[in-house]
């Protein structure tokens, strides 16, 4: 794997809160050149959408601003493809969510809709989601991309129906901030991480609380500080963050956190962890990630799935006993890999 940092200005010289990249690669006119869309929001109030290209030689990444779009009026803290690649959700600081398409050819253009002569490609709003009362910190989208669910400073989670323009139900159970929102690709779990230090698992269809975990036991060996101890496994809300951004792995089994740390009452110095939780067993992680020095705020799963490299599994048994190999980065773009036992003719 290759790590790039494009050198551009991405939202002039403001924050960028949220980046997201296009499921689906465009079709380029120029057989040797692969498209995606990549879009990105800001401080600035914009969400910007970009092609990213690679250079003649694939050895760098170039990005060219196709579309500047400006509906939102207050800084937008999450932007979100949708699974079929089609829609693009952005929320803000106004507790506003705008769902964009691309406008079709036939399709007429809303007054509301502001356009510039330098845009490659023109988005229209959709929808206008309105219902929370404060800041949206997170998104995430139901698999079939016709639900979304999003997470506010209002202290709760919204599930919306995305072609109705409509809530679904509302997840109130929290105390503090939701700061980050996960849709299960299974469609049976939504999870939330809030800045009281729960983690929440819902319901989908009843959208009732089904696990709280705040504190337990860490899977470590006898001879670790922290073995045989129940913990609290989440920071507390003087954590100076605004997101706990956690997901699910593409096929489900594992839900990844950030925002984890270890901390004992005879221990000088807590521990920064990103955890793993499987979806047979919430209530305690299957893995734990120390992260030495820094706390996680974000953690993200590469969406495709990888053979297993050769090894030998008596002397490097898997950490998670699944048939291919998973990737993927929290804060400070660290890279994890489950180790995997058998390969799959149909992965990467």
């Amino acid at each position: 794997m290759k790590c790039k940092i494009p050198e551009i200005s991405w939202h002039n010289r403001d924050p960028v809160l949220s980046v997201d990249i296009q499921p689906r690669s465009l079709v380029s006119t120029e057989k040797t050149n692969i498209k995606h869309r990549l879009a990105s929001g800001g401080t600035d109030a914009h969400v910007l959408i970009w092609y990213m290209n690679y250079t003649e030689d694939e050895k760098d990444i170039e990005l060219d601003l196709a579309a500047d779009l400006t509906r939102h009026q207050r800084a937008v803290n999450a932007v979100k493809w949708s699974p079929n690649g089609e829609l693009l959700a952005s929320g803000d600081d106004e507790s506003v969510v705008f769902i964009w398409k691309l406008k079709g050819e036939q399709e007429p253009l809303n007054i509301l809709d502001n356009t510039n002569e330098q845009d490659k490609e023109v988005w229209i709003v959709l929808k206008v989601l309105r219902g929370h009362m404060e800041d949206i910190y997170d998104l995430s989208w139901a698999p079939n991309s016709q639900f979304l669910v999003s997470g506010s400073v209002d202290n709760s989670a919204m599930v919306w129906d995305v072609q109705k323009g409509k809530s679904t139900g509302m997840l109130r159970d929290h105390k503090s901030f939701v700061q980050g929102v996960a849709w299960d690709p299974k469609n049976q779990y939504i999870a939330t991480l809030s800045s009281d230090r729960y983690l929440r698992i819902f319901d989908i269809q009843t959208k009732r609380v089904l696990h709280r975990i705040n504190k337990s036991t860490l899977p470590v060996g006898e001879g670790n500080e922290f073995y045989g101890h129940r913990l609290r496994i989440f920071h507390d809300d003087t954590l100076q963050t605004f997101f706990r951004r956690l997901c699910f792995t593409p096929d489900g089994k594992l839900l990844l956190t950030p925002a984890g740390v270890a901390e004992k009452d005879d221990v000088a110095q807590s521990l920064h962890t990103t955890y793993a939780f499987s979806r047979h067993a919430f209530r305690q992680p299957a893995i734990v990630l120390p992260c030495p020095g820094q706390y996680t705020v974000a953690v993200r799963c590469c969406p495709i799935l990888y053979r297993l490299r050769p090894h030998k599994a008596d002397v490097n048994p898997p950490v998670v006993p699944l048939p291919y190999r998973m990737i993927f980065a929290s804060q400070h773009v660290v890279l994890f890999t489950f180790m995997i036992r058998s390969s799959d003719n149909h992965l990467q």
